[in-house]
């Protein structure tokens, strides 16, 4: 497993994170044959980065150091790193908005599926309270037992759908898009 050292500290207000990658193959994809400037990152990077930056609130002034050892840094490569991370996180920005949208219908399908479970219920309780058939006989307490589960369980997918998957989605992206406005500082060591 190859570490990432990060260090976090608070400047007049700005939390300033400090990550150490022990080579640039660590910071970014060796096998990505694009140029430096729209290089990936690889996935560690990328959660160690994303990670720690939302230890803090969207909001909070941060900027961003990292650390590289001076043998992989040549003439011209800090400014290119530097972009080349804002260029990956704009990328994967884009995609999180791709995510997003899914994301939001398949939410809306959990909610009219929601509804409709709903006036299942209510419509058989209904039924039974102007029918001849008794509440408490086997067949309307199976039905009703059935009908009550697939509303939890309707309910409760609903919930976590916007209440967590979503707004996790949602926070992810905006951590991203800040992310491509960042000061980074490219050193070496």
């Amino acid at each position: 497993m190859k570490k990432i050292v990060v260090k976090k500290e608070e400047l007049d207000k700005t939390v300033q994170i400090t990550f150490r990658f022990k080579s640039l193959g660590q910071l970014l994809e060796e096998d990505d044959p694009s140029s430096l400037r729209e290089k990936e990152l690889t996935e560690e990077a990328e959660d160690a980065i994303s990670g720690h930056l939302d230890e803090y609130r969207v909001g909070k002034p941060a900027r961003l150091v990292i650390e590289l050892p001076g043998k992989d840094l040549a003439d011209g490569m800090i400014s290119l790193i530097a972009e080349s991370i804002r260029h990956h996180f704009g990328f994967r920005q884009d995609d999180l908005t791709h995510d997003l949208k899914i994301a939001w219908r398949e939410g809306i399908y959990s909610l009219i599926l929601m509804i409709v479970n709903i006036g299942l219920l209510l419509a058989f309780i209904a039924y039974v309270g102007v029918s001849e058939i008794p509440p408490q006989s086997l067949n309307a307490g199976i039905i009703l037992a059935f009908l009550t589960i697939m509303n939890w369980a309707t309910i409760w997918d609903t919930y976590e759908h916007f209440l967590y998957d979503y707004r996790n989605l949602a926070r992810k992206r905006r951590i991203f898009r800040k992310i491509t406005t960042l000061p980074i500082a490219v050193t070496a060591y």
